[in-house]
């Protein structure tokens, strides 16, 4: 029996041989990435494109399951442990280490070569920047995120989006605030600006939030299981997945013939160069 028998038993060996062509890329190799990259290796990818600019901190200890306690701080990059990570667990996945912010032609050229781009990013801007250039190369796109909101600690929560051939980006399933991307895109010139003008909101300010690892596990296997549905054709995946504290239950939501004429639906979605995606390095 072969490292993959387990595999087929549930989805069969031509949807083993489908997962094994995919190139995926995680964008993120931080809490959520690090609970991606090993469950993609064990299911047996072609390859993992990691892309990351940062570092390890000692913050990051808490929910970093692929961090060792010796690691340097600084100086131990995150795509470095997930590329241990693969390694170990089987050394015939490819790693594509990307020690580049998404910004930057190096990410966004690796990018092209995925069949599947998983974004495990932590502000709206990335999140525009992905779901611009995934709906222009029509590549599918696993969009992540865990959220535990300030003032009630049982509101904590997750979610899963998928963005495919199906209608509909993440503007119209109401998951990405374009303000607030805005804001995260804009020039520091134009952050200049606007902070004299208006004031620096307190709230905005370099503060990171609550996280822990149980929460990052959730959704992260969340997005690795529709991954396989969808790969393998077992069942559609669910275009969206909500993971709430408070009743402990995961709800999906939104029927696969929701119908969207947005601009990025409209324009954007396979407009290949024309797009421009270039324009946010």
């Amino acid at each position: 029996m072969g490292k993959h028998d387990r595999n087929e038993r549930f989805f069969g060996a031509e949807g083993q041989r489908l997962i094994a062509r995919e190139l995926v890329a995680v964008v993120g190799c931080g809490g959520l990435g690090e609970h991606l990259i090993p469950q993609l290796a064990c299911l047996g990818v072609a390859g993992i494109i990691g892309i990351d600019d940062e570092d390890l901190s000692d913050t990051n200890r808490n929910r970093y399951i692929l961090a060792r306690h010796d690691d340097a701080v600084p100086g131990t990059h995150k795509v470095d442990i997930a590329e241990r990570s693969v390694k170990a667990i089987d050394p015939t996945v490819q790693f594509i280490p990307v020690k580049a912010s998404l910004r930057s032609h190096e990410a966004l050229s690796s990018l092209s070569k995925a069949t599947t781009i998983f974004g495990c990013v932590d502000n709206e801007g990335s999140r525009l920047v992905l779901m611009e250039f995934a709906l222009t190369n029509r590549i599918r796109y696993f969009d992540l995120a865990t959220d535990i909101p300030p003032g009630d600690a049982l509101d904590f929560g997750g979610r899963v989006v998928l963005m495919d051939e199906q209608p509909g980006c993440l503007v119209c399933l109401d998951v990405l605030d374009m303000d607030e991307a805005r804001r995260d895109l804009e020039s520091p010139a134009a952050r200049e600006d606007r902070e004299r003008i208006y004031g620096v909101d307190k709230a905005n300010l370099d503060q990171a939030g609550p996280s822990v690892v149980s929460l990052n596990g959730v959704v992260a296997a969340l997005a690795v299981t529709e991954f396989i549905m969808q790969v393998t054709g077992l069942r559609p995946a669910h275009r969206k997945l909500s993971y709430r504290g408070r009743t402990g239950i995961v709800t999906k939501s939104l029927p696969a013939n929701t119908v969207c004429d947005c601009y990025y639906c409209t324009v954007v979605k396979g407009a290949g160069e024309k797009a421009d995606i270039g324009r946010y390095i």
